[in-house]
């Protein structure tokens, strides 16, 4: 199975003709699924969410996605407070929450968005008991040991190298044990336009952690706009960071690592 992982699209900051580039290079792969990991838009606008769902509409891959947290109305303060996703379910997807389940996967999404924060910077994310039960009877109801478990959210729970920016993620901690008691093989995440391998656990399973970088935005925080390709076997996962230069998308990065999630290479 080969999936694309796409996160902050930020339709609103595209320019040029990125969006029908990135197009045409996810397509190259011939994906079986793509993963979206939030911020569609930019200001949370009906007019950035009618181009986000019109480049939907165009994929010739089935998709699978969450929010972020610019997919919340930033200029209406009544929508922001009162129905924050209520644009979000209306142009991308009613389920903010999601689940996939084929032969090979289990996939699990949360919203780690939130209306307000107890913080000064909105921007962060939070992750609640409540969704972590959520993810635990996600991921307790499968009993194919051989497929593989993948979570996204937005914001990233773990350290990324290089982090170009600072991240509060509210229940962070209580949702990494959680994502290692239940075996997670690969979670997915978006937010800092940063594109990282990491790997977290211990010695009875490590998980790999995935950060994308913007896909479209001309906010790329000193980093290339791109994706990632993840290619799933019985026994391995292979991952190809993909970033954009001057003739289009190329390869920066492989990574492999068996089912149990021990680095190969």
């Amino acid at each position: 199975m080969k999936i694309i992982h796409l996160s902050d699209l930020h339709f609103g900051t595209h320019e040029g003709d990125i969006a029908h580039e990135t197009m045409h290079s996810i397509g190259l792969h011939n994906a079986d699924l793509i993963v979206i990991s939030g911020d569609f838009t930019q200001l949370g606008n009906k007019k950035e969410f009618t181009e986000a769902r019109n480049f939907l509409k165009a994929l010739q891959t089935p998709y699978f996605c969450i929010p972020g947290n610019h997919d919340i109305p930033q200029h209406n303060l009544f929508e922001r407070f009162f129905h924050p996703y209520r644009r979000y379910k209306t142009y991308i997807h009613d389920d903010l929450c999601p689940v996939y389940e084929d032969k090979d996967i289990i996939l699990g999404g949360l919203n780690s968005a939130r209306r307000a924060l107890l913080h000064w910077n909105w921007a962060n994310g939070a992750i609640s008991s409540q969704q972590l039960r959520r993810l635990t009877d996600i991921f307790d109801s499968d009993t194919a040991a051989k497929r593989w478990r993948i979570c996204t959210f937005h914001h990233p729970v773990h350290k990324v190298q290089d982090m170009p920016m600072d991240v509060t993620v509210f229940g962070g901690n209580k949702a990494m044990q959680t994502i290692q008691a239940l075996k997670i093989d690969l979670v997915l995440t978006g937010h800092v336009h940063h594109a990282s391998i990491t790997s977290r656990g211990d010695e009875t399973h490590q998980c790999i952690y995935l950060s994308a970088s913007t896909a479209m935005s001309s906010r790329r925080r000193g980093h290339e706009n791109g994706y990632n390709v993840i290619s799933l076997n019985n026994k391995s996962m292979q991952i190809e960071i993909y970033a954009r230069g001057q003739d289009g998308f190329y390869k920066t990065r492989d990574f492999e690592t068996f089912k149990d999630n021990t680095p190969i290479k």
